[in-house]
Protein backbone atom coordinates (compact mmCIF):
# COMPACT_ATOMS: atom_id res chain seq x y z
CA UNK A 1 0.00 0.00 0.00
CA UNK A 2 1.46 3.43 -0.96
CA UNK A 3 1.97 5.73 1.63
CA UNK A 4 0.22 9.21 0.67
CA UNK A 5 2.24 12.49 -0.33
CA UNK A 6 2.53 15.18 1.44
CA UNK A 7 -0.20 16.79 -1.26
CA UNK A 8 -2.52 13.99 -0.30
CA UNK A 9 -1.87 14.55 3.32
CA UNK A 10 -2.66 18.56 2.78
CA UNK A 11 -6.07 17.31 0.95
CA UNK A 12 -7.03 15.55 3.25
CA UNK A 13 -6.53 17.67 6.24
CA UNK A 14 -8.08 20.64 3.95
CA UNK A 15 -10.99 18.17 3.52
CA UNK A 16 -11.34 16.98 7.78
CA UNK A 17 -11.64 20.95 8.51
CA UNK A 18 -14.22 21.63 6.29
CA UNK A 19 -16.33 18.36 7.27
CA UNK A 20 -15.37 19.85 10.68
CA UNK A 21 -16.67 23.26 10.25
CA UNK A 22 -19.67 22.37 8.60
CA UNK A 23 -20.34 20.17 11.77
CA UNK A 24 -19.86 23.15 13.67
CA UNK A 25 -16.88 22.22 15.19
CA UNK A 26 -14.71 25.04 14.54
CA UNK A 27 -17.15 27.90 14.35
CA UNK A 28 -16.73 30.07 17.39
CA UNK A 29 -20.09 30.72 19.60
CA UNK A 30 -21.02 34.21 19.70
CA UNK A 31 -22.74 35.43 22.67
CA UNK A 32 -25.50 37.73 22.66
CA UNK A 33 -25.13 41.22 23.93
CA UNK A 34 -27.64 43.58 25.65
CA UNK A 35 -29.12 46.02 22.68
CA UNK A 36 -31.33 48.96 23.37
CA UNK A 37 -33.19 49.33 26.89
CA UNK A 38 -31.71 46.29 27.80
CA UNK A 39 -28.27 47.31 28.36
CA UNK A 40 -29.13 49.12 31.25
CA UNK A 41 -30.28 46.02 32.99
CA UNK A 42 -26.85 45.01 33.72
CA UNK A 43 -25.66 41.58 34.56
CA UNK A 44 -27.02 41.06 37.99
CA UNK A 45 -23.62 39.44 39.48
CA UNK A 46 -22.44 42.73 39.20
CA UNK A 47 -21.52 43.98 42.71
CA UNK A 48 -22.60 40.89 44.52
CA UNK A 49 -19.58 39.81 46.91
CA UNK A 50 -19.70 36.30 47.13
CA UNK A 51 -18.46 33.80 44.58
CA UNK A 52 -20.67 31.03 43.12
CA UNK A 53 -20.09 27.35 42.63
CA UNK A 54 -18.42 27.21 38.80
CA UNK A 55 -21.81 24.48 38.12
CA UNK A 56 -24.22 27.59 39.43
CA UNK A 57 -21.54 29.94 37.53
CA UNK A 58 -22.25 27.93 34.49
CA UNK A 59 -26.13 27.55 34.68
CA UNK A 60 -26.61 30.60 35.30
CA UNK A 61 -24.15 32.31 32.03
CA UNK A 62 -26.79 29.90 30.21
CA UNK A 63 -29.73 31.51 31.76
CA UNK A 64 -28.57 35.01 30.94
CA UNK A 65 -27.67 34.06 27.49
CA UNK A 66 -31.56 33.40 26.88
CA UNK A 67 -32.47 36.30 28.59
CA UNK A 68 -30.01 38.40 26.25
CA UNK A 69 -31.49 36.25 23.41
CA UNK A 70 -34.72 36.99 23.86
CA UNK A 71 -35.93 33.17 24.86
CA UNK A 72 -38.06 34.96 28.15
CA UNK A 73 -39.67 31.90 29.34
CA UNK A 74 -36.72 29.15 29.75
CA UNK A 75 -34.89 31.92 30.96
CA UNK A 76 -37.36 32.46 33.60
CA UNK A 77 -37.66 29.09 34.25
CA UNK A 78 -34.07 28.90 34.89
CA UNK A 79 -33.74 31.83 36.98
CA UNK A 80 -36.27 30.44 39.63
CA UNK A 81 -34.75 27.16 39.86
CA UNK A 82 -31.30 29.40 40.56
CA UNK A 83 -32.61 31.22 42.91
CA UNK A 84 -34.61 28.49 44.69
CA UNK A 85 -32.24 25.63 44.84
CA UNK A 86 -28.97 27.27 44.80
CA UNK A 87 -30.03 30.22 46.83
CA UNK A 88 -28.39 32.32 44.55
CA UNK A 89 -29.40 36.35 44.34
CA UNK A 90 -28.23 37.25 41.16
CA UNK A 91 -30.46 34.69 39.82
CA UNK A 92 -33.56 36.45 41.89
CA UNK A 93 -32.23 39.91 40.43
CA UNK A 94 -32.36 38.70 37.05
CA UNK A 95 -36.05 37.29 37.18
CA UNK A 96 -36.87 41.04 37.92
CA UNK A 97 -34.94 42.13 34.51
CA UNK A 98 -37.91 39.75 32.89
CA UNK A 99 -40.39 41.43 35.06
CA UNK A 100 -39.12 45.14 34.27
CA UNK A 101 -38.59 44.29 30.13
CA UNK A 102 -42.28 43.29 30.35
CA UNK A 103 -42.93 46.54 31.98
CA UNK A 104 -44.56 44.87 35.17
CA UNK A 105 -42.52 47.18 37.04
CA UNK A 106 -44.44 47.47 40.15
CA UNK A 107 -44.00 43.69 41.31
CA UNK A 108 -40.33 43.91 40.04
CA UNK A 109 -39.99 46.73 42.55
CA UNK A 110 -41.21 44.98 45.78
CA UNK A 111 -38.44 41.86 45.16
CA UNK A 112 -35.71 44.43 44.18
CA UNK A 113 -36.40 46.21 47.48
CA UNK A 114 -36.70 42.85 49.78
CA UNK A 115 -32.80 42.15 47.86
CA UNK A 116 -31.52 45.65 48.78
CA UNK A 117 -33.08 45.10 52.27
CA UNK A 118 -30.46 42.08 52.85
CA UNK A 119 -28.04 43.39 50.65
CA UNK A 120 -27.60 47.33 50.93
CA UNK A 121 -24.21 47.51 48.85
CA UNK A 122 -25.28 45.31 46.00
CA UNK A 123 -24.87 47.70 42.96
CA UNK A 124 -26.50 45.45 40.58
CA UNK A 125 -29.38 45.69 42.90
CA UNK A 126 -29.28 49.10 43.13
CA UNK A 127 -29.09 49.91 39.54
CA UNK A 128 -32.49 47.79 38.91
CA UNK A 129 -34.19 49.86 41.48
CA UNK A 130 -32.99 53.48 39.85
CA UNK A 131 -34.11 51.57 36.19
CA UNK A 132 -37.10 50.92 37.68
CA UNK A 133 -37.97 54.35 38.79
CA UNK A 134 -36.73 55.86 35.77
CA UNK A 135 -39.18 53.90 33.84
CA UNK A 136 -42.13 55.00 36.02
CA UNK A 137 -41.00 58.34 34.78
CA UNK A 138 -40.16 59.61 38.00
CA UNK A 139 -37.15 61.77 36.82
CA UNK A 140 -36.06 63.41 39.63
CA UNK A 141 -35.81 59.82 41.99
CA UNK A 142 -34.35 58.20 39.04
CA UNK A 143 -32.00 61.05 39.07
CA UNK A 144 -30.75 61.14 42.26
CA UNK A 145 -30.41 57.20 42.65
CA UNK A 146 -28.20 57.22 39.43
CA UNK A 147 -26.42 60.17 40.56
CA UNK A 148 -25.35 57.98 44.17
CA UNK A 149 -24.84 55.26 42.31
CA UNK A 150 -22.41 56.72 39.10
CA UNK A 151 -20.14 58.25 42.09
CA UNK A 152 -18.99 55.05 42.42
CA UNK A 153 -15.50 53.87 41.51
CA UNK A 154 -17.21 50.36 40.75
CA UNK A 155 -20.76 51.77 38.86
CA UNK A 156 -20.17 50.54 34.65
CA UNK A 157 -20.28 52.92 32.26
CA UNK A 158 -24.02 52.12 31.22
CA UNK A 159 -24.53 53.94 34.50
CA UNK A 160 -23.28 57.14 33.63
CA UNK A 161 -24.50 56.47 30.21
CA UNK A 162 -28.06 56.48 31.53
CA UNK A 163 -27.94 59.32 34.27
CA UNK A 164 -27.25 61.45 31.43
CA UNK A 165 -30.38 60.39 29.10
CA UNK A 166 -31.81 61.01 32.98
CA UNK A 167 -30.09 64.70 33.28
CA UNK A 168 -31.61 65.36 29.84
CA UNK A 169 -34.90 64.53 30.74
CA UNK A 170 -35.22 65.84 33.81
CA UNK A 171 -33.84 68.97 32.78
CA UNK A 172 -36.47 69.50 29.48
CA UNK A 173 -39.09 68.56 32.13
CA UNK A 174 -38.20 71.41 34.64
CA UNK A 175 -37.63 73.98 32.30
CA UNK A 176 -40.74 73.49 30.10
CA UNK A 177 -42.45 73.29 33.81
CA UNK A 178 -40.67 76.99 34.40
CA UNK A 179 -41.77 78.35 31.02
CA UNK A 180 -45.64 77.93 32.08
CA UNK A 181 -44.72 78.98 35.62
CA UNK A 182 -45.58 82.62 37.50
CA UNK A 183 -42.54 84.33 37.94
CA UNK A 184 -41.32 83.21 41.20
CA UNK A 185 -42.01 79.58 40.86
CA UNK A 186 -40.32 79.93 37.90
CA UNK A 187 -37.16 80.94 39.11
CA UNK A 188 -36.91 78.63 41.68
CA UNK A 189 -37.66 75.84 38.56
CA UNK A 190 -35.03 77.59 36.58
CA UNK A 191 -32.59 77.42 39.05
CA UNK A 192 -33.19 73.78 39.91
CA UNK A 193 -32.72 73.18 36.46
CA UNK A 194 -29.27 74.79 36.23
CA UNK A 195 -27.68 72.67 39.20
CA UNK A 196 -28.44 69.37 36.25
CA UNK A 197 -27.39 71.59 33.48
CA UNK A 198 -25.21 74.61 34.35
CA UNK A 199 -24.26 75.00 30.54
CA UNK A 200 -27.96 75.73 29.20
CA UNK A 201 -27.38 78.76 28.30
CA UNK A 202 -31.54 79.47 27.51
CA UNK A 203 -32.78 78.53 30.36
CA UNK A 204 -29.89 81.21 32.37
CA UNK A 205 -31.09 83.76 30.17
CA UNK A 206 -34.53 83.27 31.00
CA UNK A 207 -33.53 82.93 34.80
CA UNK A 208 -31.63 86.44 34.72
CA UNK A 209 -35.03 88.06 32.58
CA UNK A 210 -37.12 86.28 35.05
CA UNK A 211 -34.96 88.33 38.37
CA UNK A 212 -34.66 91.91 36.14
CA UNK A 213 -38.56 91.58 36.07
CA UNK A 214 -38.43 90.87 40.05
CA UNK A 215 -35.81 93.78 40.58
CA UNK A 216 -33.81 90.89 41.82
CA UNK A 217 -30.53 92.81 39.88
CA UNK A 218 -27.27 91.63 42.24
CA UNK A 219 -28.95 88.08 41.75
CA UNK A 220 -29.40 88.63 37.86
CA UNK A 221 -25.62 89.56 37.68
CA UNK A 222 -24.24 86.75 39.37
CA UNK A 223 -26.62 84.44 37.08
CA UNK A 224 -25.29 86.01 34.21
CA UNK A 225 -21.37 85.56 34.92
CA UNK A 226 -20.95 81.94 33.75
CA UNK A 227 -22.57 83.68 29.98
CA UNK A 228 -19.97 86.27 30.12
CA UNK A 229 -16.62 84.55 30.10
CA UNK A 230 -18.39 82.16 27.21
CA UNK A 231 -19.06 82.93 23.50
CA UNK A 232 -22.64 83.52 24.52
CA UNK A 233 -21.23 87.40 26.13
CA UNK A 234 -22.08 88.77 23.02
CA UNK A 235 -25.61 87.31 22.02
CA UNK A 236 -28.41 90.08 21.86
CA UNK A 237 -30.43 88.61 24.71
CA UNK A 238 -27.07 89.05 26.97
CA UNK A 239 -26.30 92.07 26.51
CA UNK A 240 -30.13 93.35 27.27
CA UNK A 241 -29.75 91.55 29.87
CA UNK A 242 -26.83 93.64 31.40
CA UNK A 243 -28.47 96.88 30.18
CA UNK A 244 -31.32 95.97 31.63
CA UNK A 245 -29.13 95.54 35.05
CA UNK A 246 -27.40 98.92 34.66
CA UNK A 247 -30.85 100.36 34.39
CA UNK A 248 -32.27 98.74 37.40
CA UNK A 249 -28.85 100.02 39.37
CA UNK A 250 -29.19 103.40 38.24
CA UNK A 251 -25.98 103.17 35.46
CA UNK A 252 -28.00 104.49 32.66
CA UNK A 253 -25.10 106.32 30.55
CA UNK A 254 -23.57 102.33 30.29
CA UNK A 255 -27.18 101.49 29.63
CA UNK A 256 -27.51 103.67 26.52
CA UNK A 257 -24.36 102.35 25.45
CA UNK A 258 -25.15 98.58 25.48
CA UNK A 259 -28.65 99.09 23.66
CA UNK A 260 -27.13 102.07 21.38
CA UNK A 261 -24.76 99.41 19.93
CA UNK A 262 -27.69 96.79 20.07
CA UNK A 263 -29.85 99.22 17.83
CA UNK A 264 -27.15 99.37 15.76
CA UNK A 265 -26.23 95.70 15.51
CA UNK A 266 -29.67 94.33 14.96
CA UNK A 267 -31.49 97.48 13.61
CA UNK A 268 -34.41 96.43 15.76
CA UNK A 269 -37.49 98.89 16.58
CA UNK A 270 -38.13 97.36 19.87
CA UNK A 271 -34.31 97.94 20.88
CA UNK A 272 -34.43 101.65 19.32
CA UNK A 273 -37.76 102.44 21.55
CA UNK A 274 -36.19 101.14 24.30
CA UNK A 275 -32.75 103.54 24.21
CA UNK A 276 -35.04 106.06 24.10
CA UNK A 277 -37.11 105.24 26.98
CA UNK A 278 -34.04 104.72 28.88
CA UNK A 279 -32.36 108.38 27.54
CA UNK A 280 -35.33 109.79 28.88
CA UNK A 281 -35.10 108.20 32.20
CA UNK A 282 -31.77 109.24 32.15
CA UNK A 283 -32.83 112.79 31.78
CA UNK A 284 -35.48 112.73 34.50
CA UNK A 285 -32.71 111.11 36.63
CA UNK A 286 -30.99 114.45 36.55
CA UNK A 287 -33.67 116.91 36.70
CA UNK A 288 -34.01 118.38 39.92
CA UNK A 289 -36.67 116.89 42.33
CA UNK A 290 -39.58 119.23 42.47
CA UNK A 291 -39.93 118.03 38.63
CA UNK A 292 -40.06 114.09 40.07
CA UNK A 293 -42.81 115.73 41.71
CA UNK A 294 -44.50 117.59 39.68
CA UNK A 295 -44.44 114.09 37.29
CA UNK A 296 -46.02 112.54 40.23
CA UNK A 297 -48.85 114.17 40.59
CA UNK A 298 -52.61 113.29 40.02
CA UNK A 299 -53.79 116.75 39.67
CA UNK A 300 -51.13 119.39 38.65
CA UNK A 301 -51.28 123.43 39.78
CA UNK A 302 -49.82 126.44 37.64
CA UNK A 303 -46.77 125.93 39.44
CA UNK A 304 -46.36 122.37 38.38
CA UNK A 305 -47.07 123.11 34.81
CA UNK A 306 -44.09 125.94 34.61
CA UNK A 307 -41.87 123.82 36.29
CA UNK A 308 -42.84 120.92 33.54
CA UNK A 309 -42.43 123.45 31.11
CA UNK A 310 -39.43 124.27 31.88
CA UNK A 311 -37.63 121.27 32.15
CA UNK A 312 -39.87 119.85 29.12
CA UNK A 313 -39.38 122.35 26.40
CA UNK A 314 -36.01 123.03 25.53
CA UNK A 315 -37.28 126.17 23.74
CA UNK A 316 -38.92 127.64 27.01
CA UNK A 317 -35.96 126.82 28.87
CA UNK A 318 -33.40 128.44 26.43
CA UNK A 319 -35.52 131.47 25.11
CA UNK A 320 -33.42 134.80 24.72
CA UNK A 321 -34.30 138.40 24.56
CA UNK A 322 -37.39 137.99 27.08
CA UNK A 323 -38.90 141.30 28.79
CA UNK A 324 -38.72 141.53 32.55
CA UNK A 325 -41.90 139.88 34.03
CA UNK A 326 -44.42 141.35 35.78
CA UNK A 327 -43.44 141.24 39.24
CA UNK A 328 -46.04 138.26 41.61
CA UNK A 329 -46.36 138.98 44.89
CA UNK A 330 -47.45 135.02 45.75
CA UNK A 331 -44.25 133.34 44.20
CA UNK A 332 -42.14 132.18 46.96
CA UNK A 333 -38.61 131.66 47.32
CA UNK A 334 -37.53 128.33 46.61
CA UNK A 335 -37.55 125.35 43.87
CA UNK A 336 -40.07 126.14 41.46
CA UNK A 337 -39.57 130.13 41.62
CA UNK A 338 -37.07 130.48 38.05
CA UNK A 339 -39.56 128.36 36.29
CA UNK A 340 -42.74 129.85 37.48
CA UNK A 341 -41.27 133.59 36.52
CA UNK A 342 -40.32 131.98 32.82
CA UNK A 343 -43.64 131.20 32.46
CA UNK A 344 -44.67 134.44 33.31
CA UNK A 345 -42.08 136.04 30.92
CA UNK A 346 -43.30 133.68 27.91
CA UNK A 347 -46.81 134.82 28.37
CA UNK A 348 -48.06 131.53 29.12
CA UNK A 349 -49.21 132.65 32.69
CA UNK A 350 -50.99 136.46 33.50
CA UNK A 351 -50.12 138.55 36.76
CA UNK A 352 -52.96 140.15 37.55
CA UNK A 353 -53.00 144.06 37.49
CA UNK A 354 -54.25 144.62 40.50
CA UNK A 355 -53.75 141.94 43.27
CA UNK A 356 -50.32 141.10 42.02
CA UNK A 357 -51.20 137.55 42.02
CA UNK A 358 -50.83 134.88 39.30
CA UNK A 359 -51.96 132.11 41.49
CA UNK A 360 -49.36 129.17 41.32
CA UNK A 361 -51.58 126.90 43.94
CA UNK A 362 -54.34 126.98 41.09
CA UNK A 363 -55.55 123.17 40.11
CA UNK A 364 -55.53 122.99 36.32
CA UNK A 365 -57.82 121.09 34.42
CA UNK A 366 -57.92 119.35 30.89
CA UNK A 367 -59.35 122.06 29.03
CA UNK A 368 -57.10 124.97 30.73
CA UNK A 369 -54.43 122.83 29.78
CA UNK A 370 -55.23 122.09 25.98
CA UNK A 371 -55.55 126.50 25.84
CA UNK A 372 -52.30 126.51 27.34
CA UNK A 373 -50.71 124.18 25.26
CA UNK A 374 -52.30 126.18 22.15
CA UNK A 375 -50.66 129.61 23.56
CA UNK A 376 -47.17 127.90 24.10
CA UNK A 377 -47.14 127.11 20.28
CA UNK A 378 -48.61 130.31 19.23
CA UNK A 379 -45.79 132.22 21.23
CA UNK A 380 -42.61 130.04 20.22
CA UNK A 381 -44.43 130.37 16.40
CA UNK A 382 -45.25 126.56 15.69
CA UNK A 383 -45.30 126.85 11.97
CA UNK A 384 -48.37 124.43 12.00
CA UNK A 385 -50.47 126.76 14.26
CA UNK A 386 -51.22 128.97 10.88
CA UNK A 387 -53.32 126.22 9.48
CA UNK A 388 -55.38 126.47 12.46
CA UNK A 389 -58.53 128.80 12.64
CA UNK A 390 -58.47 132.25 13.94
CA UNK A 391 -61.79 133.22 13.86
CA UNK A 392 -63.47 130.68 16.77
CA UNK A 393 -63.89 130.40 19.99
CA UNK A 394 -60.43 129.67 22.29
CA UNK A 395 -61.82 126.80 23.04
CA UNK A 396 -62.09 125.30 19.73
CA UNK A 397 -58.36 127.14 18.31
CA UNK A 398 -56.82 125.73 21.05
CA UNK A 399 -58.30 122.40 19.73
CA UNK A 400 -57.66 122.52 16.13
CA UNK A 401 -53.81 123.98 16.46
CA UNK A 402 -52.76 120.87 18.76
CA UNK A 403 -54.34 118.90 15.94
CA UNK A 404 -52.95 120.71 13.59
CA UNK A 405 -49.48 120.53 15.46
CA UNK A 406 -50.08 116.62 16.39
CA UNK A 407 -49.99 117.39 19.90
CA UNK A 408 -52.30 114.90 22.27
CA UNK A 409 -55.64 116.86 23.00
CA UNK A 410 -56.19 116.43 26.33
CA UNK A 411 -59.74 117.67 26.06
CA UNK A 412 -62.37 120.34 27.16
CA UNK A 413 -63.58 119.04 30.25
CA UNK A 414 -63.02 120.09 33.76
CA UNK A 415 -61.40 116.78 34.82
CA UNK A 416 -57.85 117.23 36.79
CA UNK A 417 -54.48 116.24 35.01
CA UNK A 418 -51.81 114.59 36.15
CA UNK A 419 -48.05 115.29 35.51
CA UNK A 420 -47.72 112.30 33.84
CA UNK A 421 -50.62 113.69 31.38
CA UNK A 422 -49.05 116.78 31.14
CA UNK A 423 -45.64 115.37 30.53
CA UNK A 424 -47.31 113.74 27.41
CA UNK A 425 -48.71 116.88 25.96
CA UNK A 426 -45.38 119.19 26.37
CA UNK A 427 -43.55 116.19 25.10
CA UNK A 428 -45.61 116.87 21.70
CA UNK A 429 -45.03 120.84 21.99
CA UNK A 430 -41.15 119.81 22.45
CA UNK A 431 -41.03 117.66 18.91
CA UNK A 432 -43.30 120.50 16.87
CA UNK A 433 -41.05 123.23 18.40
CA UNK A 434 -37.86 121.43 17.61
CA UNK A 435 -38.93 120.61 13.93
CA UNK A 436 -39.60 123.90 13.61
CA UNK A 437 -36.04 124.86 14.41
CA UNK A 438 -35.20 122.45 12.24
CA UNK A 439 -35.89 124.15 9.50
Amino acid sequence: MKRPTLLGNALLTAVSLLVLARCGGTTPVVAPIARGEDRYLIDPRIGYAKAAAPKTERRFDGAWTLFLSGDLAEAQRRFSDLATRDGYPPAALASMAIEIRAGRLQSAALTVQSIQKDLPDYLAARVYAAEIVYRERNLRSAYDLYRQIAARPDAPPEVRERLTQVEGALFNEIYRDALAAPDDEAIRLLREALAITPGASDARVVLVQKLIVGRKYDDARRELDPLLSSGEVDRAEVQEALAEIDVGRGRYQEAIIRYDRLARRTKSDRYAARLDEIKQRWTAANLPPQVQRALDSDSITRADFAILLYWKVASVRFAQNLGAPPIAIDIADGPGREEMIRAIAIGVFQVDPVTRRVDPGRTIAAATLARLAARILVFRGAPCVRDAAADVGEQSRAQKILTACGVTDPGATDSAVSGRQAAAVLDGISQALASTEKR
